[in-house]
């Protein structure tokens, strides 16, 4: 993950961010971290957990204005 400069992540890197999330939480459950490089670990899991909030939450908003715009077909039973 680089930091340093924003960008905004696309959904394509949703499962790569999940990956990275669960890969810190193991290493930060397994422990044998030293406080340094845990409060890192930390930090980066906090950077990662942001990021994928924010693809949620335009993903979501991208499905609610697809609704939004879909004509309102009425259900119709057919007669058997």
């Amino acid at each position: 993950m680089k930091k340093g400069k924003e960008r905004e992540d696309g959904p394509e890197h949703f499962d790569q961010y999940m990956e990275r999330l669960r890969s810190i939480v193991d290493k930060m459950e397994h422990g044998g971290l030293t406080l340094d490089a845990s409060l890192k670990l930390f930090e980066e899991g906090i950077d990662v957990s942001r990021r994928l909030f924010a693809i949620l939450n335009r993903s979501e908003g991208r499905v609610e204005e697809l609704l939004g715009t879909m004509e309102r077909i009425p259900f119709e039973k057919r007669e058997e």
